[in-house]
């Protein structure tokens, strides 16, 4: 079974007042937790130095000296054998991230040497913060410190305010209904906003309309439920809001290339 953490799990207390944590890597509450896992909060790991291999949602990318890592909710964290290295991390709830407009839309970033010492710098800051218990003052921090890294986040082209808080928005009213599918208008009348208008942010932002950004983040939670769930085909497919299981195995096949059977007996540890 798939070991699910929350921020409240981690931090001895956790408020609107200590929604956020920032500590070298001896000082990580999260080296603690049991791999594979889910985590339903934001978190960065910057290796200093370090060697192995980090899997961010099947995906695993090898650690290298000033790559840092960025982790959204609802992700699974895994981690290869022989893992070490010396850094920082950084934790902070959704309801902050929501609050300083933060979103992650890519799995790491390499910081240029050159732009080490200041980011060093604000990092120290914000654990000062953390550890002197003056947690009010860290969203001010955390800000900074994303406005420093936000270039690399974005895409080429760059994208305007209102359109990266639709997109985020989107993500989280899918996450909030447990990645069931619905029609893309009941999701743009949620929003607020028109069907055309939430399929050209998709395309901005990801690529692809609406409809196919949608059934994306359904697979890739198919594949998480299929690999540490427990639950039965049936139950998934119930789960996701697809008609039946057969249909569901179907999309899954066509978008996967393996039916989920192939894809349990694939990559289901023993």
């Amino acid at each position: 079974m798939l070991n699910e953490y929350a921020l409240s799990d981690l931090l001895p207390v956790v408020s609107e007042q200590c929604s956020c944590c920032a500590v070298r890597f001896e000082g990580n509450p999260t080296a603690a937790l049991v791999h594979p896992y889910r985590q339903s909060f934001y978190s960065v790991t910057w290796f200093l130095q370090g060697t192995g291999f980090e899997v961010i949602d099947f995906c695993q990318y090898p650690i290298r000296k000033g790559r840092m890592f960025l982790v959204n909710p609802n992700q699974i964290i895994d981690r290869a054998d022989g893992v070490c290295g010396n850094g920082y991390a950084l934790m902070f709830a959704q309801s902050l991230a929501s609050q300083l407009g933060i979103e992650f839309r890519k799995p790491y970033i390499d910081i240029d040497k050159c732009d080490e010492p200041l980011l060093q710098l604000v990092f120290e800051k914000m654990m000062d913060e953390y550890e002197s218990e003056n947690i009010s003052k860290m969203p001010a921090s955390i800000q900074y410190f994303y406005s420093l890294i936000e270039d690399e986040i974005e895409d080429e082209k760059g994208q305007i305010d209102t359109t990266d808080t639709l997109f985020r928005q989107f993500k989280e009213i899918i996450s909030v209904h447990d990645f069931k599918i619905e029609p893309v208008d009941t999701y743009a009348d949620a929003l607020h906003v028109s069907t055309a208008a939430l399929n050209d942010t998709c395309r901005d932002f990801s690529g692809s309309s609406a409809k196919q950004f949608l059934l994306n983040v359904k697979m890739t939670e198919a594949k998480r439920l299929l690999l540490y769930s427990g639950m039965n085909m049936t139950e998934i497919s119930s789960q996701l809001g697809f008609e039946d299981s057969a249909y569901f195995a179907r999309i899954f096949r066509k978008k996967i290339l393996l039916s989920p059977t192939q894809f349990q007996k694939k990559y289901r540890k023993s």
